[in-house]
């Protein structure tokens, strides 16, 4: 039994025109499977905590989506070890199936599913809130606080993005956000603590990503030493550059080369803490679930068991 958690509007409507296909070939090779919709954000966490609940034994969890959906579905599984997770990317960054080589075409990605030569044993992350009324959030694959939240704000709220995605050109608005954020961000002052040890105060600060597969914003190459199952977060710390050298930078990020410069710090540790002299926006894989100045991320070592 294959349970489905399907997002119909990922990439404007890719998502459901996908699972149209999906299905006439589960029905064609009389598949058993279950398929649930999503409806509004948050939707498909409730849906996995409902089919880990409602089943016994192991569950084959298969995400139609885009990254953001496969980061709910990870915030509705409690216990990894009774679940199987396939992924079938339908979203406009698909960083994740990226990193781990996933077909884009959605029969080659079902056929890996339902005649898998292998599965992998990923880590996944943590963010933790210092504010009370917070929950934490898990993270598959990209996490961070300043610049690239902002952009993710922003882009989740454009209407553009939407219309430019129904010609496969979503990834436009990410450029146009981008250069605005550099333009208009205010810079952060944080300190650090890494691994229980304090790295530094830091001024000027514009972004402190926490990843663990090399890729966010649709292929950048944030980390290009990251390792889904190495049980380390790898991260990237920005901090003291003009505007001018930060939009010198960001094209070198899409080959992952800003590490070599001066101002970029790159590090993978078990956790990270940061503390930040006010709020600013964090995310977790796209996902932007609150403003904050004190959070912490940690990396979960090799519990998703995933299809590839």
């Amino acid at each position: 039994m294959y349970h489905f958690i399907i997002n119909p509007k990922s990439s404007s409507g890719k998502g459901i025109r996908y699972w149209w296909t999906v299905k006439k070939e589960l029905d064609r090779q009389n598949i058993e499977y279950t398929a649930d919709m999503t409806h509004h954000e948050g939707h498909a966490t409730e849906l996995a905590r409902k089919i880990c609940l409602q089943y016994i034994g192991i569950k084959n969890i298969v995400v139609l989506g885009g990254d953001g959906t496969l980061n709910e579905v990870l915030n509705g599984i409690d216990n990894f070890d009774e679940v199987l997770l396939g992924y079938i990317p339908s979203g406009s960054s698909n960083d994740l199936a990226r990193s781990l080589n996933i077909p884009k075409d959605p029969i080659k990605a079902l056929s890996n599913i339902l005649k898998p030569k292998k599965f992998v044993y990923l880590d996944y992350g943590e963010m933790f809130f210092k504010e009370k009324d917070l929950k934490s959030r898990k993270f598959g694959c990209s996490s961070g606080i300043g610049y690239d939240a902002n952009v993710c704000v922003e882009v989740q709220s454009s209407e553009l993005k939407k219309k430019l995605n129904r010609f496969g050109a979503g990834k436009l608005i990410y450029l146009a956000i981008a250069i605005k954020q550099v333009l208009g961000i205010d810079f952060l002052n944080a300190t650090v603590i890494v691994d229980g040890i304090k790295k530094g105060t830091y001024k000027n600060v514009l972004l402190i990503s926490g990843m663990i597969h090399p890729f966010e914003g649709g292929g950048l190459k944030m980390a290009p030493g990251a390792d889904p199952a190495d049980g380390k977060l790898s991260v990237c710390l920005v901090h003291g550059l003009s505007r001018i050298l930060i939009l010198l930078l960001l094209p070198t990020i899409i080959f992952g080369k800003h590490i070599h410069i001066k101002g970029v710090e790159y590090f993978k540790c078990s956790n990270i803490e940061i503390i930040a002299d006010r709020k600013a926006a964090v995310h977790t894989d796209g996902e932007t679930p609150a403003f904050s100045s004190h959070i912490a991320i940690r990396c979960v070592p090799r519990k998703i068991r995933m299809i590839i």
